[in-house]
């Protein structure tokens, strides 16, 4: 197993619930876990970014409440994805959305992911929303028209007049696009994982509507968010393994990106094995140090 990936997300989650019992938070209440993306980075066809863009994604966020975990993103482009006569089938949409809970490097957790079909009209390999395990991702950018890998994307990006004056630049929200997280799809053509190959289905969603998003707290708005679509949808936690996880979501086209580092609570979790406040004091320091690298986290 890489470690190296596995601790690094460990650190992170241990230092948000260390903050949030420093301050008298019981971490396991339902609160959005939000991770902004560069507002600066969605390229198009026009090198367009921003608000010129369908493809700038501005954020996602994910909650776990009553047995059910939600999921929110915000961005330029629809659910239907984007007409182009730059893709294959005239359509760029999404891909899916992956969950890595190996703690290994992306390609090397190939046919161990978890991963959500959740947008119309793509070129996942499977065609049924829901969510999947034992996955195995492919890369659709070649179809679409799209970046050769993530460095040819930060490249273009960082290059724009609007990021070398004082512009986001190119990110993928909790990782860098130069993370080694991502091995190959940093710099081989076509590698990076977009969208599902195969994988077995165990359970469906529920899409939710802006306005439900809304009424369950979650608020794009309040970190900068100021995407055109808002959107999410629900499933049983259960679908999904508990502990330390890295989950990504791309533009088929890999014009834009996030990643969300994160951890999904145990149901058997025993609230007395929480620390005691005066006891954790001393390792906020330790948890600090991760956090000041995260931004916009919980709300």
């Amino acid at each position: 197993m890489n470690t190296n990936f596995l601790t690094k997300t460990s650190l992170i989650t241990a230092g948000f619930t260390l903050a949030s019992l420093s301050l008298g938070v019981n971490p396991s209440m339902a609160q959005w876990n939000y991770s902004m993306d560069s507002f600066t980075d969605g390229h198009n066809v026009q090198s367009r970014v921003g608000s010129q863009s369908e493809f700038e994604f501005y954020g996602m966020a994910m909650m776990e409440k009553d047995g059910q975990i939600y999921i929110g993103m915000n961005s330029n482009l629809s659910l239907d994805g984007a007409n182009s006569g730059y893709a294959a089938d005239g359509v760029i949409s999404y891909g899916d959305l992956f969950f890595n809970f190996t703690g290994d490097g992306l390609d090397d957790a190939a046919g161990n992911l978890f991963a959500i079909n959740f947008a119309n009209r793509t070129n996942s390999g499977v065609s049924e929303a829901g969510v999947y395990r034992n996955v195995t991702g492919k890369n659709v950018a070649q179809q679409n028209s799209g970046f050769w890998d993530l460095n040819h994307h930060a490249n273009t990006v960082n290059g724009l007049s609007v990021n070398r004056n004082g512009g986001d630049g190119a990110n993928m929200a909790d990782l860098a696009s130069d993370d080694a997280y991502w091995q190959s799809g940093v710099t081989e053509d076509y590698k990076v994982v977009t969208s599902i190959a195969s994988g077995e289905r165990v359970g469906g969603i529920n899409m939710l509507e802006s306005t439900t998003l809304a009424s369950l707290g979650l608020d794009f708005a309040g970190f900068g968010g100021v995407g055109s679509e808002t959107f999410g949808f629900s499933f049983d936690k259960s679908l999904l393994p508990s502990g330390d996880f890295i989950a990504h979501i791309f533009a088929e086209c890999v014009n834009d990106g996030m990643a969300m580092v994160g951890n999904l609570a145990s149901a058997d979790v025993d609230p007395e094995s929480v620390p005691e406040p005066a006891s954790i004091l001393g390792l906020l320091a330790v948890g600090g140090l991760m956090l000041k690298g995260k931004r916009n986290r919980t709300a």
